[in-house]
């Protein structure tokens, strides 16, 4: 009667010792803290207890008339009671995921008090129920901080002594009963200190994993990030070529829409990328080799790809990487560091001639003072002034180099044609009569002089390099088209190679022994720079006959040609 009398009590005091760890538990959670609280931690507790509350009903209904204290009364309504709160606190911990603080303090309260009620229903601590303090105490060490963890252990020893005392004062072997109590209690607070250490190293490895997941997850947005922004392609594919990644580059370069979806799609089957998929299967056969790494130059209908593929090092997968350019990008690059180097070549032995033209025109200018024949007179003035074309030619290209805005001279073409065509004969005798002069307009253009003389000087005398003997085999016929004026510069020779156009004029590119494969370069330079365009066409005559040659379009009107777009193709000298 002792025994029994005293379970109220003992149960209000573990009540009230649990409303002590409320209290604590208020400080760790703040009630409007929604994301910190370990939910999942209390879901896994809830589930537990619910299926020892089963555990001990099915015990109950299988072993109850078997064991001392099992079909008591007391017993079978504290594991009803034990059943239905576990089945409320899952179901709270599950749907109802606002105040943590009430959800902690309210699930380990509940498991000493009924765990307290149990054990002394049933026989106090030879019944083996002691064992079910290790709910609350595992849920303490995962939820609470150190003090209020070995508080909740406290209170369960301190339950478990009391019960025992007040047992032991009714019956026999009382120093027996308590030193197991003891015993008990210490392996409790044992039990309870490694749970803490396990618990907070668990916590530690935990917050590690989230810091380090949310690292990679940022590293992860920023590769994407930075892939989406590249402008070289990039695809990732397995072996049967099918999209695992790529980006908007990518998609642009094999000719798709850039908001297309590839991801998922074989390269296989778009037809149009069969050389691409030619060029990676034969890498993927031989990429063992001494060639693996050695980029592949892609001909698509429209379009010239570099490819580079790649297998990831790091990592043992069956993923590659295609890395696409734009073959035309790159040559416009190397061809911009060609320009750059020629510029600064051509500015500085430009530079240097003009000493020795100085010293040149002077001592022409003295042969002429000293001579009194006209025949020596006459040549020393030939030389003095292409000195001073070729002065003028040197001002020119260091002009050009240095960006400076060309003069634009307004040129009555006619006019200036026919009196560089004389300028020009007189020096060269071999081409008189050659030359036929075509300008039935009276066109007038804008156009620095000293550019336009350089541009027909260089293109005549390609013309005439590869055009035959004949009278008129060199033309230079000024036409009208569309309201454009237009200078043609042609000839009956064989005509430049389809092959060599591309590079035509680039600099020191020449079909000719003895060419520096600069004339072409340095006069559409100056056209350029005089906003007009220079290329090598073909001239539909009114016959129907066609012929090709050289031609320099000038700007329809003054005003147009202020606002026309320059080609940045030199860089400036410093």
């Amino acid at each position: 009667m002792a025994a029994r009398g005293g379970v109220p009590s003992l149960a209000a005091s573990a009540a009230r010792r649990g409303g002590v760890a409320m209290s604590a538990v208020r400080s760790i959670y703040r009630d409007d803290d929604a994301a910190a609280p370990p939910w999942r931690t209390l879901q896994y507790l809830g589930l537990a207890r619910l299926v020892i509350s089963i555990g001990l009903l099915l015990a109950i209904a299988a072993l109850g008339a078997n064991i001392r204290g099992w079909s008591t009364p007391a017993y079978i309504a504290g594991a009803a009671v034990y059943f239905a709160g576990a089945a409320a606190l899952s179901a709270a911990a599950l749907y109802l995921r606002r105040r943590p603080m009430v959800h902690v303090a309210a699930q380990i309260a509940f498991d000493l008090v009924l765990i307290s009620a149990l054990m002394i229903a049933s026989g106090g601590l030879r019944s083996g129920l002691v064992v079910l303090y290790l709910l609350p105490l595992a849920g303490a060490s995962l939820l609470l901080p150190t003090v209020p963890v070995f508080f909740v252990c406290s209170l369960a020893v301190i339950t478990i002594l009391l019960d025992t005392l007040a047992r032991t004062l009714t019956a026999a072997g009382a120093e027996a009963s308590l030193f197991e109590a003891g015993l008990y209690g210490a392996m409790m607070f044992a039990i309870t200190a490694l749970l803490r250490l396990l618990a907070q190293r668990l916590a530690a490895q935990e917050q590690l994993a989230q810091e380090r997941g949310r690292n990679l997850h940022n590293q992860l947005a920023i590769n994407r990030l930075v892939i989406a922004q590249l402008e070289q392609g990039v695809v990732v594919v397995d072996a049967d070529t099918r999209v695992r990644a790529n980006n908007r580059a990518a998609r642009v370069l094999i000719g798709m829409k850039p908001e297309a979806q590839l991801t998922g799609e074989r390269l296989g089957d778009f037809g149009h990328l069969s050389p691409l998929v030619t060029a990676y299967r034969r890498w993927l056969a031989g990429e063992s080799g001494a060639g693996a790494r050695t980029p592949s130059v892609v001909e698509l209908p429209d379009l010239r790809l570099r490819a580079r593929f790649v297998q990831p090092a790091a990592v043992d997968s069956g993923e590659f990487l295609i890395f696409l350019e734009d073959q035309r990008a790159l040559d416009e690059r190397a061809q911009q560091l060609k320009l750059a180097s020629m510029g600064r070549l051509t500015a500085s032995i430009a530079h240097e001639i003009r000493n020795p033209l100085a010293a040149i025109s002077h001592a022409s200018q003295l042969l002429i003072e000293d001579a009194h024949d006209a025949g020596l007179q006459r040549l020393a003035a030939i030389v003095r002034e292409n000195t001073a074309r070729l002065n003028r030619l040197v001002d020119d290209i260091l002009r050009v180099a240095r960006r400076e805005a060309p003069l634009g001279d307004v040129i009555e073409l006619a006019a200036f044609l026919a009196e560089w065509l004389q300028e020009f004969v007189r020096d060269r005798p071999q081409a008189q009569g050659r030359i036929a002069l075509e300008a039935p307009l009276a066109a007038e253009v804008k156009f620095e002089r000293s550019h336009l003389r350089q541009v027909l000087y260089n293109l005549v005398d390609n013309a005439l390099r590869y055009a035959s003997d004949a009278p008129g085999a060199v033309r230079l016929r000024v036409a009208n088209e569309g309201g454009r004026v237009a200078l043609w510069v042609l000839d009956d020779g064989p005509g430049v190679a389809e092959s060599a156009r591309p590079s035509l004029f680039e600099p020191f590119h020449t079909t000719h022994a003895a060419g520096t494969g600069l004339g072409l370069y340095i006069a559409r330079e100056f056209c350029v720079a005089n906003q007009c365009q220079m290329a090598y066409d073909e001239l539909r005559m009114l016959d129907g006959s066609s012929c090709h040659g050289f031609v320099v379009r000038f700007g329809a009107a003054p005003a147009e040609q202020d606002t026309a777009e320059a080609l940045d193709t030199m860089i400036p000298n410093d």
